[in-house]
């Protein structure tokens, strides 16, 4: 991270001197394996709920940070072990996300209206896709929840067993 930070200083002090009047417009916020996490990488996220992210205006803190991290060490194993990511899989994820946001058109709108460019935002949604398959791989299988767990989780009432399985 170190020398992801040197090179934007040094970026920085070359830029000619009438740019330095420019909006900042992100900021690298940590690096896996030389692939860094910037504050709009988390915003996306954050806007399109991927990696566990659930929309939020809230200032970006050390939490959002390292899960975004951990999605990166996530999404590297995965990767090596070629688990997820297929084509299918992310035209799915896509649709999906284009739906949680009203719509297709709804979604390439306001990738437009904030400057993202859909290309950057179908990556990581397809990086989503590929982390939650490798979270229901490796460890949903292992995990064991107890009928009292579900029950708490799921309130008062009779409910089917889709709910149930929906909350195991």
């Amino acid at each position: 991270m170190r020398r992801t930070l040197a090179w934007l200083c040094a970026g920085l002090a070359l830029m000619p001197p009438g740019a330095a009047a420019g909006t900042f417009v992100d900021a690298v916020l940590g690096s896996i394996d030389a692939r860094v996490v910037t504050a709009s990488d988390i915003a996306l996220a954050r806007a399109l709920g991927l990696f566990g992210f659930a929309p939020s205006t809230a200032p970006i803190d050390a939490d959002d940070v390292g899960r975004m991290l951990d999605a990166r060490l996530v999404l590297r194993e995965a990767e090596h072990l070629d688990i997820g990511g297929g084509p299918d899989e992310t035209e799915a994820a896509w649709r999906a996300a284009s739906e949680r946001l009203g719509g297709r058109p709804a979604l390439e709108r306001w990738l437009a209206e904030v400057s993202v460019d859909p290309a950057w935002a179908r990556t990581l949604v397809a990086d989503d896709t590929r982390w939650r398959r490798f979270i229901e791989l490796r460890f949903r299988d292992f995990a064991f929840v107890m009928p009292d767990e579900v029950s708490a989780a799921l309130g008062p009432g009779a409910h089917d067993a889709a709910a149930v399985e929906q909350v195991r």
